[in-house]
């Protein structure tokens, strides 16, 4: 009899993803959530996975699996943070793991995207709602690789480790290692030592293959002097052909194929089938053109990531005014980073600021940044509210425009509204 396993919280895109994997090795899945869509809401329902009310009863089941925004069950069944049941889930596969600030997504998606395309069924665990021509963000696969995008974030309330300090991969890709997340890594040093035990754990045999133009990146690397394979990567290597755009999508491509190669993809192989690459949920993703405006959608939420997306729309396209929409995601992270966010979005020609988005971790606590008091930071800003968003930016708007929704909230709702002014 299959064994089955309930998640409590399994619209976040980390939950979806093993709870996809999950169910491709056999595990009868449910969950639980709120009622308020997510963009995982879709392939959740196309996998048939029955999701109940966080209120309702958790049902006799192998194993729980929660979130860290919600509490730890009381029960008698075993119970595991979603980093712990994820390091279990691939404990006898290679791992190849992907992390940093900004890229780990589209980099992972690649990879995955790229092993199957060369007849490779890998398993894939990426924090995403949909990989174009896969069937979901999460796959258990039978490769003896496993492509991992690797969370920084701590594993929950009560233990403040890296969510990849539970891994052992064999190859790391690191992107990029950025200070984020305040609330977890007070200070650069402390976001240096978690990235410094990640790279630290690759065995001597195995890869690291790191973006060499970060300055953090080359700080690790000179401290650690690491015995495993060094690959480094940058925009001055010969350029991939890609079906994506943007110098990010380049140097997440040059990662990738890297890591192919390690994993033991011949090199043409792997150039060829990373064109099978043509996107993922939030990243630079279209929601298509209404009445002359190119509509699209991106993940990024830190100001690094806004200020390579934003440019590498207006690189794209040179005649368009880009209008940037943006939500921003945690009061910690605005308010530690305020000034390099004002920086960041003032390339937009013009710029709309929505509510932040409160996460759980942050209900009850003050703040001090509003829409206001940040929109007043950014020159042809403009504070918005949920109620006057779509019209107020559709206002200002005109044919040829792109508008551009970014932030790690619901701001992507917004594009539903647009196609119906």
């Amino acid at each position: 009899m299959p064994k089955s396993v309930y998640f409590i919280g399994i619209k976040g895109v980390g939950m979806t993803s093993l709870a996809l994997a999950m169910q491709d090795a056999g595990w009868v899945v449910s969950g639980s959530d709120t009622t308020e869509v997510f963009i995982t809401d879709d392939v959740l329902t196309k996998r048939n996975i029955k999701i109940s009310l966080l209120t309702d009863p958790i049902p006799p089941c192998d194993l729980i699996i929660h979130s860290a925004a919600y509490p730890v069950p009381v029960t008698s069944i075993p119970t595991q943070t979603l980093a712990q049941a994820l390091a279990d889930f691939v404990e006898s596969r290679r791992v190849i793991a992907v992390a940093g600030v900004g890229g780990k997504t589209t980099t992972s998606a690649m990879l995955a995207a790229l092993f199957h395309d060369a007849g490779r069924d890998v398993g894939y665990y990426v924090g995403t709602s949909t990989i174009a021509g896969l069937g979901g963000p999460g796959h258990a696969g039978t490769d003896p690789y496993y492509i991992i995008e690797a969370d920084e974030y701590a594993i929950s309330k009560t233990d403040p480790r890296p969510k990849f300090a539970l891994l052992s991969p064999e190859i790391v890709i690191t992107t990029n290692i950025i200070h984020d997340h305040p609330d977890i890594y007070p200070s650069e040093d402390d976001t240096l030592r978690a990235f410094s035990d990640l790279i630290a754990r690759i065995p001597a045999d195995g890869t690291w293959i790191y973006n060499d133009t970060d300055p953090l990146t080359l700080q690790i690397l000179s401290n650690l002097n690491p015995t495993c394979k060094l690959l480094p990567y940058n925009l001055n290597l010969e350029p991939i052909e890609l079906s994506v755009f943007g110098d990010q999508n380049q140097l997440d491509a040059q990662a990738a194929v890297q890591a192919a190669v390690a994993a033991g993809i011949g090199s043409e192989q792997a150039r060829h089938s990373i064109m099978a690459y043509r996107g993922a949920g939030r990243r630079q993703e279209s929601h298509g053109t209404v009445a002359g405006r190119l509509l699209y959608d991106d993940y990024g939420h830190h100001p690094k990531e806004i200020g390579v997306t934003v440019n590498s729309f207006k690189q794209k396209f040179p005649k368009s005014r880009v209008l940037l929409v943006f939500e921003s995601h945690t009061y910690t992270r605005t308010e530690s980073l305020l000034s390099e966010f004002a920086q960041a979005i003032s390339a937009a020609d013009l710029a709309f600021i929505m509510p932040i988005f409160e996460s759980a971790r942050e209900k009850g606590q003050p703040h001090q940044v509003t829409p206001e008091s940040f929109a007043a930071l950014i020159p042809r800003a403009t504070p918005l509210t949920w109620d006057n968003a779509a019209e107020t930016v559709w206002q200002a708007s005109r044919e040829g425009d792109i508008i551009l929704t970014m932030g790690a909230g619901f701001v992507y709702k917004l594009h539903e509204q647009f196609k119906k002014i």
